[in-house]
């Protein structure tokens, strides 16, 4: 089907805005965890800045990889027209599935307090976001 196809070119946009918003959400449910515990000390603060950070800069290094990775596949598919649901391969939608499965799982379970999904989630979000730019520039 035709109406679904798009240009090379496209596809790597496609790819990147997907990135940017998966990343810009992961990071307001970061941040909502933060403002949830406004009650807390300068310390807590200050170590879920620092937490954020070093998660930031852990999956930084790895989603660069996999930006660039992922962008070579997609300029080395064969046609010049392509379904827009081809911008990830199927590990990729398999590794998404199951990261969102298992990041809504333990949300919704309750196990993990809510300081680790404010430094975490921060950190992951805001590499994630930066990736999706990384795809578009």
């Amino acid at each position: 089907m035709t109406l679904f196809k798009m240009k090379k070119e496209n596809l790597i946009i496609v790819a990147g805005i997907v990135w940017l918003l998966a990343g810009m959400n992961v990071a307001l449910i970061g941040m909502r965890s933060a403002v949830e515990m406004s009650g807390a000390a300068v310390g807590v603060v200050v170590a879920l800045v620092v937490g954020a950070v070093a998660a930031f800069l852990a999956f930084h290094a790895m989603f660069g990889k996999i930006v660039l990775k992922n962008a070579q596949r997609i300029r080395g598919l064969d046609a010049e027209r392509l379904n827009f649901l081809r911008f990830l391969d199927l590990k990729g939608y398999l590794i998404m599935a199951f990261m969102m499965s298992f990041g809504f799982g333990l949300r919704l379970s309750g196990l993990i307090p809510t300081w680790f999904f404010a430094f975490f989630y921060t950190g992951l979000g805001c590499a994630l976001t930066l990736a999706g730019a990384s795809f578009l520039l």
